[in-house]
């Protein structure tokens, strides 16, 4: 990993590798989605990633 993630982009990347959508993972955290993809974002920009598949990748490296 090329940065440190915060607890709450690890939490979100667990559930994106679950394979739920940012709706269902807003509704699991009980946040809205503009949220979930914003810790997506910031998660992406940190991983140097572009996607989902890349991002939970990433993580098990």
């Amino acid at each position: 990993m090329s940065a440190q993630l915060t607890q709450r982009e690890l939490e979100v990347l667990g559930l994106v590798a679950e394979g739920r959508t940012n709706q269902a993972i807003a509704h699991a955290l009980e946040v809205s989605p503009r949220t979930v993809a914003k810790h997506l974002e910031h998660a992406y920009r940190k991983l140097d990633v572009s996607c989902r598949v890349q991002a939970v990748a990433a993580t098990r490296r």
